[in-house]
């Protein structure tokens, strides 16, 4: 199996709400059946986010969060009614595609009213393959040089 550069992964095309100095959840969903490939293809998601969002990391504060399967997710998942996990996350990366809360799908029209990103993230995680690794990185973007 080939796997794709990470020089051609695209990051999001801003910052959204990060802010220098202030740290930042990103998910990735990986769909790989070995934890090191879905690991390392989430270490290129990450840098083509650095990459492309327009701030610049700090190496130093750049870790790994945590790392759970869609499946193991989804056992205790219930449709969102308030902002949830999601309000701990800044950005989603599934299937290629970016997501923050200010540029994700409209919450359905049965929303138990929870905002559009809980929702983005439980679509996310119920739409996911069982076995595709959910994986959390905590970055953090440097101040701007003066």
């Amino acid at each position: 199996m080939t796997t794709t550069p990470s020089d051609a992964k695209r990051g999001p095309a801003g910052p959204g709400r990060m802010a220098p100095g202030r740290r930042t959840t990103v998910m990735v969903v990986v769909d790989r059946p070995d934890p090191e490939e879905a690991l390392r293809e989430s270490m290129d998601w990450v840098e083509a986010f650095e990459r492309d969002c327009g701030l610049v990391l700090d190496p130093e504060a750049t870790e790994l969060y945590g790392v759970a399967t869609a499946e193991d997710l989804r056992e205790s998942l219930q449709p969102p009614r308030d902002g949830s996990v999601a309000e701990y996350l800044d950005f989603i990366c599934v299937d290629g595609a970016w997501l923050h809360p200010g540029d994700c799908p409209v919450a359905p029209p049965d929303s138990n009213g929870a905002p559009a990103w809980s929702w983005a993230y439980y679509r996310t995680v119920m739409g996911a393959p069982d076995g595709a690794f959910c994986i959390l990185w905590d970055l953090m973007p440097l101040p701007a040089a003066a």
